[in-house]
């Protein structure tokens, strides 16, 4: 609960973080986030930065993020998390801190998770839904976040068919890309069943991506059996 940040406090603040790394739990975690180099993760788990997160967010929140470095996987997740908890000013402030943690996401833990965390999505609802339109124009990691963001914050009835169109005009072959496509349509039929049957009856979403979707909602706990039997119908060959 600093209420300053120098390079210095950091170095400190480092060194203390070191202190909780685990390495069987970094041996585990790098198997679950391809793509982040072994070391260059510490292997600290996850509810001890979240309490971090947490306590760095009732000192100076925006002191840390103005010194916080990237050299390990657990900075840039706790970066994401302190982000997410900065009660933001204004609109433009809430935009600066979203779009500043873009370059960071580089796996789909660090997008996940830093999108969980950004509540205050619900108090600029409508104007970020528009914004989120330039994320999905970007690359692939945007075009996760702004799924993830949609998933997390706006399938309701205000929403869902702007939620969709927009999730079938995605056109993408990566797997990360893909599979939050699916992970949004099922969780669709879950919240809002008519508009995403619909969906599910008519789209543009490459065949891979909507036979992951048809799966991911068969695997689901929230859908009826009927229904899932109606969407085996759907595969697509």
């Amino acid at each position: 609960m600093r209420t300053g940040w120098s390079t210095e406090d950091y170095a400190a603040f480092l060194d203390g973080l070191r202190a909780h790394a685990d390495s069987g739990y970094r041996d585990f975690q790098i198997k679950l986030t391809p793509g982040v180099d072994k070391g260059h993760m510490l292997g600290v788990r996850m509810p001890a930065l979240r309490s971090l997160g947490k306590e760095i967010a009732k000192g100076n929140p925006r002191g840390f993020l103005a010194v916080c470095g990237s050299d390990f996987y657990e900075e840039t997740m706790l970066r994401g998390i302190v982000t997410g908890l900065v009660k933001p000013e204004s609109y433009a402030e809430f935009l600066s801190l979203a779009d500043g943690f873009l370059p960071y996401v580089t796996n789909w833990a660090l997008c996940d998770c830093f999108c969980a965390g950004l509540k205050y999505v619900k108090q600029y609802r409508e104007p970020f839904f528009e914004h989120l339109d330039g994320y999905l124009a970007g690359d692939d990691w945007q075009k996760r976040v702004a799924l993830v963001l949609m998933l997390d914050y706006y399938l309701d009835s205000a929403y869902i068919d702007r939620v969709l169109e927009r999730v079938d005009a995605v056109q993408s072959t990566a797997y990360y890309v893909s599979m939050a496509q699916a992970w949004l349509v099922a969780t669709a039929l879950a919240k809002c069943p008519e508009p995403a049957l619909r969906f599910y009856r008519h789209n543009s979403l490459p065949d891979e991506t909507h036979n992951r979707a048809v799966q991911k909602a068969i695997e689901s706990r929230r859908i009826d059996d009927k229904t899932k039997n109606f969407l085996r119908t759907l595969k697509r060959s």
